[in-house]
């Protein structure tokens, strides 16, 4: 299967904070070509922000709205809150304020009457850890994972007994609550506050997996494209998986992943995007 047809039935953004501007900036770059938006998206973090974008806005307005935002922020941490005993990172701001750039009462319709579905992946703590333990739990596994066996998909997360669930955001009842979806997918403490999704906590998808995908038949894998944001050196650009294709930035994406200041250089992360999307389309015709 190429991964840039329209065979795509399951479309999975991983997350990677301001690393999925390179997802946005390839679809961006697909879809001006005509590449239309498969059924099902998957996505946690910032992955299924874009995801959202791509049903409503669309990715360039909400970079556009994330660079205003950035623009007006002068620093990620704020001391003075240390002594009133909180820890007050910028994102816990700007990160609500961006996703209501494009998750609102104007945009609602269009995200419910989508034909594509958007599955947000969210993770639930242990049941006998409890959230302060299944968070510092997950924080190591992700380390080990990344720094020691540079997995693309983790195993330690759920051997710890952290749980991953799917949210289908275009069921949701109001923009409110799709909003508090995409928060907590995106919710990693103390950086941004779990949340209560239906009365149970919440937070973000990618401490059990940072490419999220829900158990599929062979059928469904093999007509899986997955968008990383992470460049891993000893693999091509376009590599399989268990049948599943697979899709990662042609080079360590230009960008901050935690960065919400204006020094964030997340147009050079749209920018490598439509770039690595555009010399794939060119190789389709040679």
């Amino acid at each position: 299967m190429s991964p840039f047809s329209n065979d795509v039935h399951t479309l999975a953004l991983a997350g990677g904070g301001n690393r999925c501007w390179w997802q946005a900036g390839a679809l961006s770059r697909l879809m001006r070509e005509g590449w239309q938006l498969p059924s099902m998206i998957v996505g946690t973090s910032a992955g299924a922000a874009i995801a959202a974008s791509c049903l409503t806005t669309g990715p360039e307005a909400a970079l556009e709205a994330c660079k205003d935002l950035y623009n007006r922020t002068a620093k990620i941490f704020n001391w003075r809150g240390v002594l009133r005993g909180r820890l007050e990172f910028a994102h816990q701001t700007v990160y609500p304020l961006w996703l209501s750039a494009f998750v609102n009462e104007g945009t609602f319709d269009s995200l419910r009457s989508s034909v594509t579905s958007l599955q947000v992946a969210i993770t639930r703590p242990s049941r006998y850890l409890g959230l302060r333990t299944s968070v510092a739990l997950g924080t190591l596994a992700y380390l080990v994972d990344k720094k020691v066996w540079h997995s693309v998909h983790p195993r330690l997360p759920k051997f710890f007994g952290l749980q991953q669930e799917f949210i289908d955001l275009t069921r949701s009842t109001c923009a409110a609550e799709a909003r508090s979806v995409l928060a907590a997918a995106a919710a990693p403490p103390p950086i941004m506050q779990a949340q209560k999704i239906d009365d149970r906590w919440a937070f973000d998808g990618g401490y059990t997996d940072n490419a999220p995908i829900p158990h599929q038949s062979s059928v469904q894998r093999a007509s899986t494209l997955v968008m990383l944001t992470r460049h891993y050196r000893s693999r091509p650009s376009v590599f399989t998986i268990k049948d599943r294709t697979y899709w990662q930035p042609s080079r360590p994406v230009p960008v901050s992943t935690w960065d919400c200041t204006y020094r964030a250089t997340v147009a050079e992360a749209f920018e490598l995007g439509s770039c690595d999307a555009e010399l794939a389309l060119a190789a389709l015709t040679i």
